[in-house]
């Protein structure tokens, strides 16, 4: 595996929430012998919401047509594939895996995916609903993300009472006008509300 180091990334790779979700595809891709030749991982600016990414590739070299293959993820989009001449930036085809019915599949079912695009050019004629057992804690872990990278601390629910139901504690009601407001507007109105004045 070629991990190139993401953009803009200071910290080291294993720091971004979805690390473990790469890691268990490229496990996965290995074990089929089929691992890509290059693996990105990064996120998205905050001007497209702080997303996080994948990108894996595999070279005409490395497959059994006449182009190269190029597996994309989005955590809230999912996956894509794109279908390429000999010269990987000439894309012949760019399109949702219609196959993985999931954003975070299970990396089995990726698997399953990419061999038979890098095999035979094609998706399996198949539907995978199966999501990866670390889904929700990826979930998880990338909204602490953007937190963080909007100044504020970990999303924590407020205790639970003896009878079992939470209560209530101080908090903030914002309104955002979706129509009207811009996405700095809007990030900076959720800073003020929250008592963090630092410029994003």
């Amino acid at each position: 595996m070629v991990l190139l180091d993401p953009p803009q990334w200071r910290s080291v790779p294993q720091a971004l929430p979805h690390w473990p979700y790469v890691q268990a595809v490229d496990d996965a891709l290995t074990a089929r012998s089929i691992p890509p030749g290059t693996v990105r991982a990064s996120h998205h600016g905050i001007e497209r919401g702080l997303t996080t990414y994948m990108r894996l590739g595999w070279d005409v070299s490395r497959t059994s047509g006449h182009g190269g293959i190029r597996l994309d993820w989005q955590e809230r989009k999912g996956w894509y594939y794109a279908l390429t001449a000999i010269d990987s930036y000439d894309v012949l085809l760019y399109t949702v895996v219609t196959a993985l019915r999931t954003p975070i599949a299970d990396p089995e079912r990726v698997a399953d995916v990419a061999e038979e695009l890098v095999r035979f050019r094609r998706v399996p004629d198949a539907e995978y609903r199966e999501e990866w057992d670390g889904a929700q804690e990826m979930r998880v872990a990338a909204d602490d993300f953007r937190r963080s990278r909007l100044g504020l601390g970990p999303f924590t629910w407020p205790q639970e009472s003896a009878g079992g139901e939470r209560e209530a504690g101080p908090g903030v009601q914002l309104t955002i006008d979706t129509q009207a407001d811009t996405y700095e507007q809007a990030v900076a109105a959720l800073r003020a509300a929250y008592g963090r004045t630092t410029p994003v």
